[in-house]
């Protein structure tokens, strides 16, 4: 999987729920970065905790402010060259280090939103790697997880970021379902994950 830093905020998006965050540490989306260190709100216009944010950064709010104006428009204050290393390096420590991981997911598991399990897919080159690299190709697998499941899983990413998922991907899909039999196919391996969606139930079943 040699597209890291892709991979990095596709699991960081669809495990966190915060899919409008940058965690690539490329420093090109401002909104983007501030939503990954400030994480969302549901009080602000731009759906950023902008007071986090300034926090994080040792800037005052309206700075921030002014900054995501910039990032909407295009035109405004823009950060200085200390602030955008700054902005990129907090962005990409969001998923980039346990603590980013665990402030991110936190929203997730004090909402309880996968209490009752969940739906987990992912799109990418895949296949039962013992038949050897003709069975590698692009298609999709889905899986629904039990609670405990879903708890390994955040466990495995707050711990290991994209790489402690992508093991505990392989290890339930090919290797253990729970039950010491695999959950999908014996010998399952991702070469890559062009997306992964999550989803938890709705009404007590799926859409």
């Amino acid at each position: 999987m040699a597209d890291s830093s892709g991979l990095r905020g596709r699991v960081f998006a669809a495990l966190t729920g915060n899919n409008q965050a940058d965690v690539s540490g490329k420093g090109e989306d401002l909104s983007g970065m501030l939503m990954a260190i400030g994480g969302p709100s549901s009080r602000t216009r731009s759906g950023i905790d902008l007071t986090k944010a300034a926090g994080s950064l040792g800037v005052s709010r309206r700075t921030v402010e002014r900054w995501v104006k910039t990032g909407a428009t295009g035109t405004g204050q823009r950060p200085s060259a200390t602030h955008s290393k700054a902005l990129a390096g907090k962005a990409r420590q969001a998923a980039s280090t346990k603590a980013g991981r665990k402030a991110g997911l936190s929203g997730v598991r004090a909402a309880k939103t996968y209490a009752r399990g969940a739906r987990l897919s992912i799109n990418g080159m895949q296949g039962p790697h013992a038949a050897g690299r003709d069975y590698m190709r692009e298609r999709t697998t889905q899986l629904e997880l039990d609670p405990e499941a879903v708890e390994a899983m955040l466990d495995a990413y707050e711990q290991g970021g994209e790489k402690g998922f992508t093991s505990w991907a392989t290890n339930h899909w090919g290797v253990d379902g729970g039950d010491g039999a695999p959950a999908y196919l014996d010998d399952w391996r991702f070469e890559s994950m062009s997306s992964i969606d999550l989803e938890g139930p709705y009404g007590g079943g799926w859409r």
